[in-house]
């Protein structure tokens, strides 16, 4: 059973996520655009359909689970402290939590879940590396790192699409799923060649 567009905890879901992403970076538009990037992605590496649809929904709600913390932690100018940060890392247990409760989205639960894990082991909440960690999750957390990098935040302003770029290649294999990192360079690619 798929997520569709009339069901009601999907429609509740997305205007949470569009509700936090106001709150984060004043557009509302984050999650869309990862689920943009992490769809094309997908279609690239020739998913199935069902794990593409799966990723899509995933990103869609990825940061659902902000929705449990303060605002003043999500809305916050400087660097979050250690107390702050250790509410941050319960947003993808909450959010795994969230979209779990119906059936028909119990397949991105663990996208969800694992969104905030890297590549090298020292992401959160399981400290999970490599292929240990759901594809879904290693493809989100790639254009979850780029987009809010080229997205003005309210500790600090938007990189240029090359800044962006070279941090991603930067942390390859460390944060980042380095076939996920290729192929996402080829996406952007193909897309500002035609």
């Amino acid at each position: 059973m798929g997520i569709g567009e009339t069901d009601l905890w999907a429609k509740l879901l997305r205007n949470l996520s569009r509700d936090i992403d106001v709150i984060i970076s004043g557009t509302g538009h984050h999650s869309v655009r990862v689920a943009f990037w992490a769809e094309a992605i997908a279609r690239m590496l020739q998913l199935t359909n069902r794990d593409i649809q799966d990723l899509y929904w995933a990103a869609l709600f990825h940061d659902v689970g902000k929705i449990g913390l303060p605002k003043e932690i999500l809305s916050k100018k400087g660097p979050l402290s250690e107390v702050e940060w250790s509410y941050m890392e319960l947003h993808p247990a909450i959010g795994a939590n969230l979209v779990g409760v119906t059936p028909s989205m119990a397949s991105i639960a663990p996208i969800v879940h694992a969104h905030q894990e890297k590549y090298n082991g020292k992401g959160y909440p399981y400290g999970l590396q490599g292929s240990e960690i759901p594809l879904g999750s290693r493809i989100l957390s790639v254009v979850d790192a780029y987009d809010a990098m080229t997205d003005d935040r309210p500790y600090r302003q938007a990189k240029s699409h090359e800044e962006a770029m070279i941090e991603l290649h930067r942390n390859r294999g460390q944060h980042f799923d380095p076939l996920v990192v290729d192929i996402f360079n080829l996406v952007l690619e193909t897309r500002t060649n035609h």
